[in-house]
C-alpha cells in the first residue's frame, strides 16, 4: 500500500522539521527508515465515524455528570456555612448573656465571677484630674 501525495508531503515536512530541531532524533528516524525500507505498509484500520448526534449526547452526559458533582459540592458547602453561622451565633449569644449577668447587682455572687469581680473592683481614694 503506497502513501498518497499529501501524506508523503506531510511526512517529508515532519522529517525536515525534525532534522532542523533535533539532529539525534533525525538520526534515529533515518535508522528506522533503513531498517523498515523493504517492508510493506500495514493495512489501515478503518474507524467507524460517529454521528454528530452521538457525539453531542456523550458530551451532554459528561457535562451532566460534572454538574451533578458541582451541585453536590455546593449543597455540602452551604450546609457547612449554615452550621458555621449557627455556631457563631450561639457563641455570641452565650457571651452576651454572660456579660449581661456580670453588670447586675448580684454579679459577683457567682463562684467563678467572684474572682473577676474582686480584681475589677474600683479602688477607693483615687482622684482623677478633671
Amino acid at each position: 500500500m503506497s502513501l498518497s501525495a499529501w501524506e508523503q508531503q506531510s511526512l517529508d515536512t515532519i522529517k525536515d522539521r525534525l532534522t532542523g530541531s533535533d539532529p539525534e532524533l533525525a538520526a534515529l528516524l533515518i535508522t528506522f527508515t533503513r531498517l523498515t525500507a523493504g517492508e510493506d505498509m500495514p493495512v489501515r484500520a478503518t474507524l467507524r465515524a460517529r454521528s454528530r448526534r452521538a457525539i453531542q449526547r456523550s458530551r451532554r452526559r459528561a457535562r451532566r455528570g460534572r454538574d451533578q458533582v458541582s451541585q453536590a459540592y455546593l449543597r455540602i458547602r452551604s450546609r457547612y456555612a449554615v452550621l458555621a453561622w449557627l455556631l457563631v451565633t450561639m457563641v455570641m449569644i452565650g457571651v452576651a448573656v454572660a456579660l449581661s449577668q456580670a453588670d447586675g447587682p448580684s454579679a459577683c455572687s457567682g463562684s467563678w465571677w467572684g474572682a473577676a469581680c474582686a480584681s475589677a473592683a474600683p479602688v477607693s481614694g483615687l482622684v482623677f484630674p478633671g
